[in-house]
């Protein structure tokens, strides 16, 4: 009560009847250590769909910011970014309302759920990704990375087409993973075609005891059903129950495959005895062509 009546006094001295005070609630856990904190939920009271939250500290009587924070985390600019984000959001849904069947955006982890009647095809993947830069250019301190746009047909989960969006304001050039603008990447799990390749591998590969697991999926990004697929091979390692092992990953399989009759065009094995599981799919990206390569180059 006394931390809170503190905040409340803060409140007044800064922020005369702006805000209603949704949360205020302690916050120590293991990982801060700090019975200071409280965590605070804000309603600003001109509009009661902006809301803000943060860590507070009745000590200092300050917002708390962890000392490897450098941006400013001021009532003020909380505030100010949850305005921007609801422009944002209400923008992208007034320029592609009219495309889309429903869609979903979620400004804090950069991400936009789209679905569709049917898979889009290269036209409307450009297409796509024209307009939501043109809103996201407008916004370079709300949306501050790249887009990853997941497109999914009536019924699924999870698209299998997920499309990177670079806005021209984004500057990833000291990122150590940089996708190129308007890659096109799959997804593993969740869609029908996801599904349907994860049955085929599962029933084309596996043996007795030694079952093969779908890892990986690289779109040729030219033509969107060609791919390459990596899955695990596995081999007994112990036997637990009856007929059942456990098992081990002992390799990893690289097929390349066109959809839908998933004919195998070139199969290649790496042992893990002389191909190190770690980093195995940084390796395999290495031995792509280009056309499946949707990461830049290290200049």
């Amino acid at each position: 009560m006394k931390a809170k009546e503190g905040f409340v006094t803060f409140l007044k001295e800064h922020h005369y009847n702006k805000y209603e005070i949704i949360t205020f609630k302690r916050n120590f856990n293991t990982a801060n250590m700090n019975p200071n904190l409280y965590w605070v939920e804000l309603a600003l009271k001109e509009n009661s769909n902006i809301i803000i939250n943060f860590e507070w500290n009745a000590k200092d009587k300050a917002l708390y910011v962890p000392f490897h924070d450098t941006k400013d985390r001021s009532i003020e600019t909380l505030t100010n970014y949850q305005k921007q984000e609801i422009l944002l959001r209400e923008e992208l849904y007034e320029v592609l309302d009219n495309d889309v069947l429903s869609m979903d955006v979620n400004v804090f982890n950069h991400a936009i759920s789209i679905s569709l009647d049917s898979e889009p095809t290269f036209k409307k993947f450009q297409y796509f990704s024209d307009k939501i830069c043109s809103v996201l250019d407008k916004y370079p301190d709300t949306w501050t990375r790249e887009a990853h746009v997941d497109f999914k047909v009536k019924r699924e989960r999870k698209g299998f087409y997920e499309l990177i969006v670079k806005p021209s304001t984004f500057n990833d050039s000291n990122g150590s993973y940089r996708y190129k603008q308007h890659a096109i990447v799959a997804n593993n799990y969740g869609s029908v075609k996801a599904e349907n390749i994860g049955h085929f591998i599962s029933k084309e590969f596996t043996k007795p005891n030694s079952p093969v697991y779908l890892k990986n999926i690289w779109v040729n990004q030219k033509d969107l059903n060609s791919f390459y697929i990596a899955f695990e091979k596995h081999e007994p390692q112990e036997k637990i129950e009856g007929d059942r092992y456990l098992t081990k990953g002992v390799g990893m399989y690289l097929v390349k495959m066109n959809y839908p009759n998933l004919e195998r065009k070139t199969l290649t094995y790496y042992d893990y005895k002389t191909t190190s599981r770690d980093g195995i799919f940084l390796y395999l990206i290495d031995q792509l062509p280009k056309d499946y390569q949707y990461l830049l180059e290290d200049s």
